[in-house]
């Protein structure tokens, strides 16, 4: 089909990375668009990835009964890049007790076709091992589906990794009347942000004055169990910068409604400039993706966290280890 318009926004979306040998067959080796398609349990899965995509399918097969091994290249085997160190321990600790095995510093081989599935050899700090399983998820991320579009004939920039460029408070590109959001563009790879990038387009094209959107503050979810969600700076990232930083953390285990569901696994860690507002939010436990709305909230709005700490949270509710942990900052735990 053809058509015309006077503006054009470009949202063509993302594609699976892939690994040398290990180019997906939809059967036994298999990307995270495969495994949301398909009606088949495999016993024995690896996951190679240990980001937010491996790591959420990891907690799935876990919890549906496969025999699970996550293999992460970098040192730490869960979420290397992301939230708080702290927390990301706590869901590698909940993943290891529930039954995924989790490789760190994995280097993996091509894997071999068996007659009862792929042998994977891999080395570790640890040493080499070798594995075999049913299947094999690769789950290293994303890239941009912009390959065949003839972008750059049309005056619109790609770079050598496949994002196109874009001026970020208005969503344009290269190209007169041509914008471009989401996983196209080289921004945080989240659905809701491609969200908020398509209405400063919207608004660019109406003539309105538009927000650009935030990207070190935007909200982080990784849906595994437990939970894990974040906004803004990590404890080291914060140091990092320079920043002295005040630490304050709440576990869920002593949460009443978190016992009456029977989900105590977590915890609430806030980061918050020493005497000054909060930077960072973190959570991992039940139901954090809905937790997070208040951190959020907190983080962009620059709030103190005494402020926050004022606020009523009702009883027995989750919310609760928000506002103890805010508390805490006060030098009047609730619960010191």
């Amino acid at each position: 089909q053809e058509v015309s318009a006077d503006n054009v926004i470009l949202a063509t979306g993302s594609a699976p990375r892939s690994i040398p040998g290990f180019e997906p067959d939809g059967e036994r080796i298999v990307t995270s668009d495969h495994s949301t398609r398909s009606d088949h349990l495999p016993e024995r899965v690896a996951v190679i990835g240990g980001g937010v995509i491996g790591c959420g399918f990891a907690s799935v097969f876990t919890d549906v009964g496969s025999q699970t091994t996550l293999l992460e290249a970098m040192p730490v085997g869960v979420l290397p890049i992301g939230p708080d160190p702290e927390i990301a321990g706590v869901l590698a600790k909940a993943l290891a007790r529930r039954g995924t095995t989790i490789h760190a510093g994995a280097r993996v081989g091509p894997p071999e076709r068996t007659d009862g599935g792929m042998a994977l050899a891999f080395e570790t700090p640890k040493g080499a091992e070798k594995i075999e399983v049913d299947q094999v998820l690769v789950a290293i991320g994303r890239r941009p589906y912009t390959d065949g579009l003839g972008l750059t004939e049309h005056g619109i920039e790609v770079s050598d990794r496949g994002f196109i460029a874009v001026d970020t408070a208005t969503m344009r590109t290269a190209a007169p009347n041509v914008y471009a959001i989401g996983d196209v563009v080289e921004t945080p790879g989240l659905a809701h942000v491609g969200y908020a990038e398509a209405i400063v387009a919207v608004q660019t094209i109406l003539g309105e004055k538009a927000v650009p959107v935030d990207y070190a503050r935007v909200p982080w979810v990784v849906y595994a169990h437990p939970e894990v969600a974040w906004a803004g700076m990590t404890e080291p990232e914060a140091r990092a910068a320079g920043l002295d930083v005040e630490i304050h953390k709440h576990r869920f285990a002593g949460n009443g409604r978190a016992m009456i569901i029977g989900d105590t696994d977590g915890m609430v860690k806030v980061v918050a400039r020493m005497d000054g507002p909060i930077v960072g939010f973190h959570l991992v436990g039940p139901w954090a993706s809905e937790l997070l709305a208040e951190g959020y909230l907190a983080v962009n709005w620059e709030a103190l966290p005494e402020e926050v700490g004022a606020f009523i949270h009702p009883h027995p509710s989750l919310s609760e280890a928000i506002g103890e942990t805010m508390l805490t900052f006060t030098g009047r735990s609730l619960h010191g």
